[in-house]
C-alpha cells in the first residue's frame, strides 16, 4: 500500500506544491482545508494530473474535531505517513509593542493546540510502524523575528520549540 501525506492548511501555492512533490514519490495525497470549494477545485486539479487526492473540510482552529478528522482520513486511505502542517492564520503581523493578548489567544487553537492534537491523533500508528514525519510549513518569524511584524511570531516561536522537543525525544 502507497504512502499517505495529509496537507493541512491546503491551498492552490504551497499546499498543492507539496502535493505535486510527494505525488512524484508515489504518496497518495489528502488535503485539508476550511472551505469546501477551493477544496474541491484543488482535489479535481490534482486528480486531473494523475494525482490520487481527496479533500477533508475542518476547522483548524478547532482541535477538539481532529481526532474525527484524522479517523475520516484512515477510513479513505488507511494509513498516514507525513503530516504537512501549514495553515495560514488569519490574525496579521503587528509590531511586537502593540501585540494584544487576544491576539495570541485568538491564534493558539490554529498555531500550537491543532499540530499538538494531530500529533497525538497519528503518534500511536507511527510509533506501532517506527516511521513518520511531521512538517510545520509556518513560523518564519519563529526563526528570525522581527521588530515590526510580530503578531503570532510567539505563537510559532512555540509551535517550533515543541517540535524541537518532540524531534529529540523520538528520535
Amino acid at each position: 500500500m502507497s504512502k499517505v501525506i495529509v496537507i493541512f492548511g491546503a491551498g492552490p501555492g504551497l499546499g498543492a506544491s507539496v502535493a505535486r512533490r510527494f505525488a512524484g514519490e508515489g504518496f497518495r495525497v489528502a488535503l485539508v482545508a476550511r472551505r469546501k470549494d477551493r477544496l474541491d477545485a484543488l482535489v479535481d486539479q490534482l486528480s486531473a494530473e494523475g494525482i490520487e487526492a481527496a479533500g477533508f473540510t475542518a476547522d483548524l482552529s478547532a482541535p477538539e474535531e481532529i481526532p474525527g478528522l484524522i479517523e475520516s482520513i484512515r477510513a479513505r486511505f488507511g494509513r498516514i505517513d507525513v503530516i504537512e502542517y501549514g495553515p495560514l492564520p488569519s490574525v496579521g503581523f503587528t509590531p511586537a509593542a502593540q501585540l494584544e493578548p487576544a491576539t495570541l489567544v485568538q491564534g493558539m487553537p490554529l498555531l500550537v493546540l491543532t499540530p499538538l492534537a494531530v500529533l497525538q491523533a497519528v503518534l500511536p500508528e507511527w510509533k506501532e510502524r517506527g516511521d513518520g514525519a511531521f512538517l510545520m510549513t509556518t513560523g518564519a518569524t519563529a526563526v528570525r523575528p522581527k521588530a515590526h511584524a510580530s503578531g503570532v511570531g510567539p505563537l510559532m516561536a512555540a509551535a517550533r520549540n515543541w517540535l524541537y522537543s518532540l524531534n529529540g525525544q523520538l528520535a
